[in-house]
């Protein structure tokens, strides 16, 4: 089944990042399994944009070995060890690929898909902290978009996951 699947995490306050782009923050929430490995198994295909990536080349050994990785970007072409670069329609990606895909981020790429109603089920993991400022992961250029709730869930860290999918 074709699926695309935005599963991000934010603050209380709707952000994504600081506002140098530093996720720093998520750090004192790995304590707990918040469902990732059952979710991440069945997923085929990676897509994220270049600061996303870059971020997470930062991050030590690429974490998405063994899946179709997808960056969105203007300047890149071709392929690294890690990712084929793409530039165009996301549907056009879209099209080609088959399966789970995971939209990783950052906030430009998901807004893009937001805006073209691409995105089939949000995960989103709502963080118990307010960071004041920073990378908001919904920007206020999207159209109104009615979600159907499938689940939530609750953890003893405070974090609350909300499941979503298009209605």
């Amino acid at each position: 089944m074709k699926k695309v699947i935005l599963y991000i995490a934010k603050s209380l306050d709707g952000f994504i990042a600081r506002s140098n782009g530093s996720v720093d923050w998520l750090d004192q929430f790995t304590t707990e399994d918040y469902g990732y490995y059952k979710f991440y198994r069945p997923i085929k295909n990676i897509l994220m944009g270049s600061t996303t990536y870059k971020q997470v080349l930062t991050f030590g050994d690429f974490p998405y070995k063994g899946k179709k990785s997808f960056v969105f970007s203007r300047a890149s072409k071709g392929k690294d060890d890690n990712v084929t670069y793409f530039k165009g329609r996301a549907e056009t990606l879209l099209k080609k690929l088959d399966g789970k895909t995971w939209l990783v981020g950052g906030a430009n790429i998901v807004n893009q898909f937001i805006k073209k109603n691409l995105i089939d089920e949000y995960i989103i993991f709502t963080m118990p902290i307010i960071l004041g400022k920073g990378i908001r992961l919904f920007d206020d250029s999207n159209k109104e978009l009615n979600l159907k709730l499938k689940s939530s869930k609750s953890y003893k860290s405070g974090v609350i996951e909300m499941h979503y999918k298009r209605a």
